[in-house]
């Protein structure tokens, strides 16, 4: 790459040089600075989100369409649209700084259920990730011949950080979803995959709060990895693991959270079925998630909260614990895009 303008990360913690006019993202990309990026550079997810100290250009179109008039006044950039022209000055978070890419090889592949499908990855080079319970990577979907750009789409280990040669990560079929697509209809055990990671600061804290743990769908994917983190290392935490699902065929990893109950001291699994018929047989719980945390919580004077799943799960169940009496700033979730 010829040599043009300097960018400075997080305050000399990495310099790099760029080509005059290449965008950030494929500029740090290129020299192993990986910033998360569902979209490919499309300009259409809105993650790679970066503040500008320095040296930043006016916001574009494509910017000013995602970003909101407080986060531009802040400096705030996509960086797959903001193309160096000068001396640069970024801050990310430090973690994107020590994200790596890494080269791996399906093991297995398991459907779970109609829609869900559980994929486990061997690491190829390096051969093994240090990472947290409830980290997510970005996988590599490959480009095709009506796009060649390549497609990251970011996914949660489901497995713990003591499973780190074989990451599993969870798909759940999207309607015309160009990576669920490919991971439905195209791939294969024993083809090789690229992935980057880890990312996120979704993660159980250091504390000895009363946990709540809420997911849906494919969701369930960090607070499994959370759950076999804390079983492994024997912490005692209370912890109560609402889980949404359509119906009963729907419920991954249903033994498995029996066992946990098992394995766990104060662990206390309840699924919730919102859409359950007459041949489910269900005597537990039915309705809207939301609806079942009212009914069923107590208080919560001493609690924290981790949620991932859909917008509209998250920001109901949100709702649902603020009314509870649990503060923002002990409530952590992961949002689906």
């Amino acid at each position: 790459m010829p040599s043009g303008r300097r960018v400075i990360f997080n305050d000399g913690e990495r310099i790099l040089e760029a080509e005059e006019g290449w965008p950030l993202l494929f500029t740090a990309m290129a020299h192993k600075i990986f910033i998360p990026s569902a979209c490919g550079g499309r300009a259409s997810c809105g993650q790679c989100r970066v503040r500008v100290l320095s040296g930043a250009p006016e916001h574009v179109p494509e910017e000013r369409a995602i970003l909101s008039a407080e986060e531009m006044a802040q400096g705030v950039h996509l960086a797959c649209q903001l193309k160096l022209r000068s001396e640069t000055r970024i801050d990310v978070p430090s973690g994107y700084l020590n994200a790596r890419q890494y080269l791996t090889r399906v093991a297995r592949i398991r459907d779970l259920a109609r829609d869900m499908r559980e994929v486990d990855l061997d690491l190829l080079e390096p051969a093994t990730m240090d990472f947290r319970a409830g980290q997510y990577v970005q996988f590599l979907q490959p480009g095709t011949e009506h796009d060649p750009r390549p497609l990251y789409r970011a996914y949660s280990m489901a497995s713990p950080p003591s499973s780190a040669a074989r990451l599993t990560l969870l798909f759940a079929r999207v309607p015309n979803g160009e990576c669920t697509s490919y991971v439905f209809g195209k791939l294969q055990p024993g083809e090789n995959v690229t992935i980057n990671g880890p990312f996120g600061f979704f993660y159980l804290q250091e504390t000895v709060r009363s946990v709540i743990l809420i997911a849906g769908g494919s969701g369930i994917a960090p607070i499994r990895a959370m759950l076999a983190d804390m079983a492994e290392k024997r912490i005692t935490r209370t912890a109560t693991f609402f889980y949404s699902a359509h119906t009963a065929a729907d419920l991954v990893y249903l033994e498995e959270m029996r066992e946990m109950e098992r394995r766990l001291p104060g662990f206390h699994y309840i699924p919730v079925l919102s859409r359950h018929a007459p041949a489910d047989r269900w005597e537990g719980e039915k309705g809207g998630l939301p609806s079942a945390l009212t009914r069923l919580l107590p208080v919560l004077d001493d609690h924290e909260a981790y949620l991932c799943g859909g917008p509209g799960l998250i920001d109901a169940s949100i709702n649902a614990l603020k009314a509870k009496g649990l503060r923002d700033e002990l409530i952590f979730f992961d949002k689906f895009s």
